[in-house]
C-alpha cells in the first residue's frame, strides 16, 4: 500500500493538527486512547477450509459499470468434514447460481449482508479438494471503481480498476477476503475493444471473444491474499524494461507518453535489483507492472502489479522540485513485505507497511547517501509523533473495530522507525542476516511479529524480547531531557539525561543502548556506548580537553523527542562543524530560536545552507533563514541562484515573506516572468509580489488565473489570494469554482477558502452540501471538513447516507474526517460566548502561578508544531 510519507502522510497529519489545536497530549501527559472502552480483541480469521485457486471469469462493462460471470474456487476443507462453506460476498452482487465439481451440480446458497453461506451435502472430507462455481452480477459501489470522462477530463479515457485492501474484494469477487489464506488466481477478464486489461502474474493469451470484445488470461501460479488481486482495463500504453530475464513493465493511459511514465518510474529495475541484492531473495513473481490510474488513490502492492495514481506522473517542470522515487520504492519493496510474506492479521500490517516505508529510505541511503536516508528518517519519525500527537497505541493492536483504523502512523512511520532502531541495536551486520533469515524462513506465509524476533534473535545473538515488548507490544517513545557540563578538575564530561514521558499501562520506561559522542574538533570525535534505562542518569565519560560539543545517539536510530540543552556557542560550532547532517539541522533549528537575543548568530545561520551537500538539508537550512528577518535578506538573494531548484524554491519562499525591496522585487518578477523556473518558484513569486501590493497586481493575478499549465497548479495559488480578499467578488468566484466541471486544483482552492468565505453565509453553505457527495474523492473530503466547521446541520442525512456508501480503500485519515463531522452534527450547538468579567480578564493577563506559564509554552510549542505541520502537507499535497 502506498507509502505513509507520500500517499498517507497528508491525512493522518491533518488529524494531528486537529490534535494538536485541541491541545490534546502536550509533552509528559496522557494521550487519548486508540480504541474505544470494550473494543473486542480481533484475532487471526479461524478457517474451516483453505482456498487453494481462483479461477474467476468476468465481464466487464464499463459503459454501464458492470460486473458478470463466475468465480471457481478449488477448496480443501482442513480439519472435519465441511457441510457449509462461507465466503465473503457484498451485498451489492446479485448471486443467481452455485455449483460444485466440473459437473456444475447446483447446491442451495444463501446470500445475507456480505456473506454467502453455501451448502455442502453430503459433507465434504478433510483434505479432499473440491471446487465451487459462484455465478453472479451486479454493480459494485466498492472494491470496483468504474472511472468514466467527466468536465474536467473530456478526453479522459474510460478505465476500470479494483482496490482491494484492506478486506474490500469482497465487494466484486465473492472469495475468503482475510489475509490468512493466500491461494494461487487466474483472472479471465472480457472487455470491449479497445480496453486491455492488466492483472496478476503472466499473459497466458489475448483472445477474440466476438461482439468487439477481447478476453485477457492472466494467471498468478505463485499464492497471495486476496487483497492482492487486481484487475485494471483502459486504453493503456506499454512500455518496457528488463531485469535479466524479468519483465518490468509500465502500463499508462493512452494520452500520456514514454517520457512521463519513465520519468516517474524508470528507476524501477536499479530498485528491483538492489532490493533482491539486500533481501537474499530474487524478485520472485513473474514480471512486475505499475499501472497508473485515474481517480486511484496514491499506489497499492497488488501482487506483480502495483497500481499508482497517475497523479504521480510528473512534468518536467515538477520534476525539478520532487521525484516519486519514495512511492516507486515503498510499493515494490512490498512485493517482498506484504505479498511475498503477509501479515496473518491486521494487528501485525506493520510487517507490511512499516518495512515498506523503511525499504523506500534505504533505497534512498543506496542511491543518494546517508545524508539523505537520515534526514528521511527524521521525516518518519515527525509522521509517527504527529500520529501520536492524535491518539497512543501500540504497533500490534488487537483492539480495532475497522481493518482500515490500523493504516496509521503507528503502522507505517513508527514501523519504519523501529525497524530503524533495530538495526541501530544489532548493527548493520546482524541487521542484514536478519533481513535475509526473515524472508528466507517465511516467504510465501503469513506472519506475526515474532517470526520477525526469533529472525533477528538467530541473526544477532542477541535476546530481543526486551526490544519487541518496548517498541512493538507497548505504545509511546521516550522523552528525554540532557545537559552536559565539563569537569576540569578530572577532565570529565557529566553527561546528565532523563526520561521525562508519563509511565502508564501502554507508555514504559525505555531500555535504550545508544551512543554518547564527545566532539573533541572539527572532524574528531569519540563514541562512548551508554544505557538509558531509568528515569534519571549522570554518565561521567573520560574526555580529556573540553569537548567542542556531546551529541547523544548521533545516528539519530532511536525514536524520540529530546530536549538538549546547549549554549549558543555549542550550537554554533555543531552547526559548522557537526559531525552529522541531524546535529547540524538541529543545531540551525535552535539558533533561529536564539537569534533574536544574540544577532551574532545570523551571520553564521545564513552561510549554513552553502555547506551542505544534500539539496534536501540545504532546504531545510535555507527555509530557518526564510522567517521575514531583514538579516538574511542578502543570503536569500544569493540561494535564490543555486544550481538545485529545491534550494532556489525555498530561497523565493523566504523572499517573498520579507518587505519589499527593489532587488527582491526584480527578483520575484523575474522569476514569475520565467516559463522554465519551477512552479513552486513561481508560485511563492506570485504570492510575493501580490503580499507588497505592486502596481500592477491586479494584472499578474489575472494572467495567472488563465495558466493551465502544471495541471492548473499557479492557476489555484492566483485563485487562494483572489479568494483570500473577502467581499462579492470573492464570495461569486468561489462559488463558480466549486462547481463541478472546473478543474480539480481550482476546485480545491475555492473549497479551501470557504472554510473563512462561507461563515454565517447560508447561500455558500448551501453550495457545500452536495459536495459531500461529489465524484472527486478531494471534494468529498473537503466537504465533509467545511460541513463540520460551520455545523450546517441540513448535511446530516448526507453524510449519514455517505458514510454507508463511500469506499475509504486504506484511508482511515478520511474516515475520521467524516466521523467526525457526523458526531459534530449531532451534538447541541455551543452556547455562545459570554464577556469576561473583570476578575477574568485579569487572572488571564496575569497568571497567578507558574502552571499557566507552563501552558502556554507548551501551547506556544504545539502552535510551532502545526505550523511545521501544515507547511510539510503543502509539499506534500500533489503538484
Amino acid at each position: 500500500m502506498l507509502n505513509l510519507s507520500r500517499r498517507f502522510l497528508f491525512a493522518f497529519l491533518m488529524a494531528a493538527i486537529g490534535a494538536a489545536a485541541s491541545g490534546q497530549a502536550p509533552v509528559g501527559e496522557a494521550h487519548k486512547p486508540f480504541a474505544k472502552p470494550g473494543t473486542p480483541r480481533k484475532t487471526e480469521r479461524i478457517r474451516s477450509f483453505d482456498v487453494k485457486h481462483i479461477r474467476a471469469d468476468l465481464t466487464l462493462d464499463l459503459e454501464k459499470g458492470t460486473v458478470a460471470g463466475t468465480v471457481a474456487h478449488t477448496v480443501a476443507p482442513l480439519h472435519a468434514p465441511l457441510t457449509r462453506l462461507e465466503l465473503d460476498c457484498g451485498p451489492k452482487l446479485k448471486v443467481s447460481r452455485v455449483t460444485l465439481g466440473a459437473a456444475g451440480v447446483e447446491t442451495p446458497f444463501e446470500h445475507k449482508d456480505e456473506k454467502l453461506t453455501i451448502t455442502l451435502d453430503p459433507a465434504k472430507p478433510a483434505g479432499e479438494d473440491f471446487v465451487v462455481t459462484v455465478a453472479y452480477s451486479g454493480t459494485p459501489e466498492l472494491g470496483l471503481h468504474f472511472i468514466p470522462p467527466d468536465a474536467a477530463h473530456p478526453d479522459r479515457p474510460r478505465a476500470a480498476w479494483t482496490q482491494g485492501e484492506a478486506e474490500e474484494t469482497r465487494f466484486w469477487l465473492p472469495c475468503y477476503d482475510s489475509p490468512n489464506d493466500p491461494a494461487t488466481t487466474e483472472m479471465v477478464i472480457t472487455v470491449a475493444k479497445p480496453y486491455s486489461v492488466v492483472s496478476n502474474g503472466a499473459l497466458v493469451e489475448t483472445k477474440d471473444a466476438g461482439d468487439g470484445a477481447r478476453t485477457f488470461h492472466w494467471k498468478m501460479e505463485q499464492p497471495h491474499a486476496s487483497y492482492l488481486i487486481t484487475v485494471a482495463a483502459s486504453e493503456f500504453n506499454a512500455f518496457r524494461d528488463k531485469v535479466g530475464d524479468l519483465p518490468v513493465e509500465y502500463y499508462v493511459l493512452k494520452n500520456v507518453d514514454e517520457e512521463t511514465a519513465r520519468r516517474f518510474m524508470g528507476k524501477t529495475p536499479r530498485m528491483i535489483e538492489f532490493f533482491g541484492e539486500v533481501t537474499g531473495q530474487p524478485y520472485p513473481y513473474p514480471k512486475y507492472a505499475q499501472v497508473c490510474l485515474p481517480e486511484f488513490n496514491g499506489g497499492m502492492e497488488n501482487t506483480s502489479a502495483t497500481s499508482m495514481t497517475d497523479m504521480a506522473l510528473l512534468d518536467r517542470l515538477e520534476a525539478l522540485e520532487r521525484n516519486q522515487d519514495g512511492l516507486v520504492a515503498h510499493e515494490l519493496a512490498h512485493q517482498w513485505f506484504g505479498d511475498l510474506m503477509t501479515c496473518k492479521d491486521w494487528s501485525h500490517l506493520w510487517l507490511n507497511e512499516g518495512f515498506a516505508s523503511y525499504f523506500d529510505p534505504l533505497y534512498a541511503e543506496h542511491e543518494l547517501g546517508e545524508d539523505e536516508f537520515r534526514l528521511q528518517m527524521r521525516n518518519e519519525l515527525q509522521g509517527y509523533l504527529g500520529s501520536d500527537r492524535g491518539y497512543r497505541r501500540p504497533i500490534v493492536e488487537p483492539r480495532y473495530e475497522n481493518p482500515i483504523q490500523m493504516f496509521d502512523g503507528m503502522s507505517y512511520a513508527k514501523g519504519a522507525c523501529v525497524l530503524n532502531a533495530l538495526r541501530g541495536t544489532v548493527g548493520d551486520e546482524a541487521w542484514w542476516k536478519g533481513i535475509k533469515r526473515y524472508v528466507a524462513t517465511n516467504k510465501f506465509r503469513n506472519v506475526e511479529s515474532d517470526d520477525l524476533r526469533k529472525a533477528f534473535e538467530v541473526a544477532s545473538g542477541k535476546d530481543l524480547a526486551w526490544f519487541f515488548d518496548q517498541w512493538v507490544y507497548k505504545a509511546g517513545h521516550p522523552e528525554l531531557k540532557a545537559s552536559w557540563r565539563f569537569e576540569p578538575e578530572d577532565g570529565t564530561v557529566r553527561l546528565k539525561v532523563e526520561q521525562v514521558q508519563k509511565l502508564d499501562e501502554q507508555t514504559p520506561m525505555f531500555r535504550l543502548p545508544t551512543t554518547a559522542e564527545i566532539v573533541e574538533a572539527p572532524g574528531r570525535s569519540r563514541m562512548v556506548p551508554i544505557v538509558i534505562d531509568g528515569a534519571s542518569h549522570e554518565f561521567i565519560l573520560p574526555s580529556g580537553p573540553e569537548p567542542k560539543a556531546v551529541l547523544i545517539d548521533p545516528k539519530g536510530w532511536i525514536p524520540k523527542e529530546l530536549t538538549f540543552e546547549r549554549p549558543t556557542a555549542e550550537n554554533l560550532f555543531l552547526l559548522e562543524h557537526g559531525p552529522s547532517v541531524l546535529a547540524r539541522l538541529d543545531a540551525a533549528e535552535a539558533l533561529a530560536g536564539q537569534a533574536k537575543a544574540h544577532p551574532e548568530v545570523k551571520t553564521t545561520l545564513a552561510d549554513a545552507w552553502k555547506r551542505e551537500k544534500n539539496p534536501s538539508a540545504a532546504v531545510k537550512l535555507v527555509d530557518a533563514i526564510g522567517s521575514g528577518d531583514e538579516a538574511y535578506r542578502a543570503a536569500l538573494l544569493a540561494a535564490a541562484e543555486a544550481d538545485d531548484a529545491r534550494v532556489r524554491v525555498a530561497a523565493v519562499r523566504g523572499l517573498a515573506k520579507l518587505p519589499r525591496d527593489d532587488a527582491s522585487e526584480a527578483l520575484l518578477r523575474k522569476v514569475w516572468n520565467d516559463p522554465e523556473s519551477p512552479y513552486g518558484a513561481r508560485r511563492a513569486a506570485l504570492r510575493g509580489l501580490v503580499g507588497w501590493k505592486v502596481a500592477d497586481a491586479e494584472k499578474i493575478l489575472d494572467a495567472a488565473l488563465g495558466l493551465t499549465t502544471g495541471r492548473h497548479v499557479l492557476a489555484a495559488t492566483a485563485l487562494g489570494l483572489v479568494l483570500d480578499k473577502p467581499g462579492a467578488k470573492a464570495r461569486e468566484l468561489a462559488a463558480a469554482y466549486v462547481a463541478p466541471g472546473r478543474p480539480p486544483r481550482l476546485r480545491y482552492a475555492a473549497l479551501q477558502a470557504l472554510e473563512k468565505l462561507a461563515k454565517d453565509d447560508a447561500a455558500l453553505q448551501d453550495l457545500i452540501v452536495p459536495l459531500a457527495e461529489d465524484v472527486d474523492r478531494n471534494v468529498r473530503n473537503q466537504a465533509w471538513g467545511l460541513i463540520q466547521t460551520h455545523r450546517i446541520k441540513k448535511a446530516l442525512p448526507v453524510l449519514e447516507n455517505r458514510l454507508k456508501t463511500e469506499d475509504f480503500g486504506f484511508n482511515a485519515g478520511a474516515r475520521a474526517v467524516l466521523e467526525s463531522a457526523l458526531k459534530a452534527l449531532k451534538e447541541p450547538d455551543p452556547a455562545p460566548e459570554t464577556p469576561k468579567d473583570a476578575a477574568a480578564a485579569e487572572a488571564e493577563a496575569h497568571p497567578a502561578d507558574d502552571s499557566t506559564a507552563d501552558l502556554r509554552k507548551q501551547l506556544d510549542a504545539l502552535e510551532k508544531q502545526i505550523q511545521e505541520l501544515r507547511k510539510r502537507i503543502d509539499e506534500r499535497k500533489p503538484q
